[in-house]
């Protein structure tokens, strides 16, 4: 188990795997008016607080700016169109782009903005060339038709309260247009006003519960479950900087252990990568006393249990037939179940070592527990991204 920690893999390895995770990982495309609301939505689904649309995003294309979350392995991708308000915008360059992946359209605009000709445009070509792509209409900052002072609403109160009325006007006005544009893809139309704590609501994050079924709805098969992990706990500081890297090294893992043989390279290379990337969120260096420390809290038992399980699942990938298919699904949800309990373990363990504690007990109950949570979490995706076994009906 000395091998888990690699913390300067071969860069091509590495380069290889993130280009890996970042080909499954959905792309988000948002498209809206500035000031919409759209990177409100991203800091709500990734939990990152530090998360601006102006900084973040990096050049993708002539109009656009493309973010990976997390950097290293990506687990979700937003693809921002800053062209939108500019003259015969065209989104061909940017189809490209989310071609390439899983994706939804998300489209984001101001409740109380009747103005949205051009977003209707560009959704329109985009029909027209994916008559099949679900659309996810955000309706941002409600509270801009709320006509007082007051705290947001409950459900009930928007549906029906009188003085609400003409934001229900407008919001149905708007959902009308969007709902005839061409194609027959799935239509979800979400309310969302999603604050800061300056901004003094009681929810800062109203409605996102609600975007989150409706992206589950609208993404590509199994990672879906993924964007709605990222959103859990999103206010919980140090947890909330480190949750969403665990989930790409784990999924990341799941994903290359899919593949014969590569598994026994690529799921150790990437263990270590998130050790070395956990210690750096508590400053804390894996040295050999450090990791033999961990290693040895998480029990001999658990050690045996692991280094038995993972070359059971290489075997068993090489079967023809079942193991490049059935296999080949399971070793992958089970490398990224691993994972990611690795991750939260060595999460509580290096928190102990912060406090001052030498010998920190408890770090194998947190390994099981988190393992059994990975399990649900992507047992699912074990079914639906499974490759498809030669000889097998296409």
């Amino acid at each position: 188990m000395d091998a888990v920690l690699k913390p300067e893999p071969d860069p091509g390895l590495a380069a290889n795997i993130r280009a890996q995770a970042r080909a499954q990982a959905p792309v988000l495309w948002l498209l809206g008016k500035v000031q919409s609301g759209k990177s409100s939505i991203v800091r709500s689904v990734t939990g990152d607080p530090q998360v601006e649309i102006g900084s973040a995003f990096e050049p993708c294309t002539r109009a656009s700016r493309i973010h990976e979350f997390p950097t290293d392995v990506p687990v979700v991708r937003f693809l921002d169109t800053r062209g939108l308000e500019e003259a015969g915008y065209d989104p061909t360059d940017d189809l490209a782009v989310v071609e390439r992946g899983a994706h939804a359209v998300i489209a984001v605009a101001r409740a109380m903005d009747p103005q949205q000709d051009t977003l209707l445009r560009v959704l329109k070509q985009v029909r027209q060339r994916h008559p099949d792509w679900a659309i996810v209409l955000v309706q941002t900052r409600l509270h801009d038709g709320y006509p007082d002072d007051r705290d947001h609403p409950s459900p009930a109160a928007l549906a029906s309260d009188p003085d609400l009325e003409d934001l229900r006007r407008a919001m149905e006005t708007q959902a009308r247009a969007f709902r005839e544009l061409p194609g027959h893809g799935p239509f979800h139309q979400v309310a969302v006003d999603l604050t800061r704590p300056e901004d003094d609501f009681s929810e800062q994050d109203y409605g996102l519960d609600a975007l989150l079924d409706a992206l589950e709805a609208a993404c590509s098969a199994g990672r879906a479950g993924l964007i709605r992990e990222l959103a859990r706990n999103a206010r919980d500081s140090r947890q909330a900087r480190i949750r969403p890297h665990i989930l790409g090294y784990a999924t990341a893992a799941g994903v290359t252990d899919m593949v014969p043989v590569m598994g026994m390279v690529t799921v150790p290379t990437l263990q270590g990568k998130m050790l070395h990337s956990i210690g750096e969120f508590y400053a804390l260096n894996w040295d050999r006393p450090t990791l033999k420390a961990f290693l040895a809290s998480l029990g001999s038992g658990t050690l045996l249990g692991l280094g038995a399980g993972f070359a059971a699942r290489q075997l068993g990938k090489l079967i023809p037939v079942y193991g490049q298919a059935a296999g080949a699904a399971v070793a992958g949800a089970a490398s990224a179940a691993v994972t990611y309990a690795l991750g939260r373990a060595a999460c509580y363990y290096l928190e102990q070592v912060r406090k001052g504690v030498d010998t920190p007990e408890g770090v194998s109950e947190a390994f099981h527990g988190a393992l059994k949570e990975a399990h649900a979490l992507f047992r699912r995706q074990s079914t639906e991204t499974a490759p498809p076994s030669r000889g097998s009906p296409s």
